[in-house]
């Protein structure tokens, strides 16, 4: 997903922060530092990108992820699910991934 144009990134790093904060009603700092520093991480972002994608309107970014590759989309999907196992409430976090999965318009 390193190669991807930035709205893109961005657009998938809001989808991470819609995941977290759906399932906590908000992102912990201290709980969530280490799943959004994985995404940004496999998206090859700057840490003040996180600020970035907080910003944008969330339909067009599920508009943006609707529109990757098959193989992309798949990529994202394991990157959602393992970032909704790595702090607290996973099975709430897989459900809000898997709404944004349909969101998205991500095929199976």
């Amino acid at each position: 997903m390193k190669s991807l144009e930035l709205i893109q990134k961005l657009s998938i790093l809001h989808c991470v922060y819609q995941v977290i904060a759906s399932a906590d009603g908000s992102v912990d700092e201290e709980r969530d530092d280490a799943a959004i520093e994985y995404a940004i991480e496999e998206l090859s972002l700057s840490p003040y990108s996180w600020s970035s994608a907080l910003h944008l309107n969330p339909y067009d970014c599920f508009t943006h992820v609707a529109g990757l590759d098959n193989e992309t989309q798949q990529q994202f999907k394991a990157m959602l699910l393992k970032i909704a196992d790595m702090a607290g409430n996973k099975a709430f976090r897989v459900t809000c991934a898997k709404h944004l999965f349909e969101f998205c318009k991500l095929k199976d």
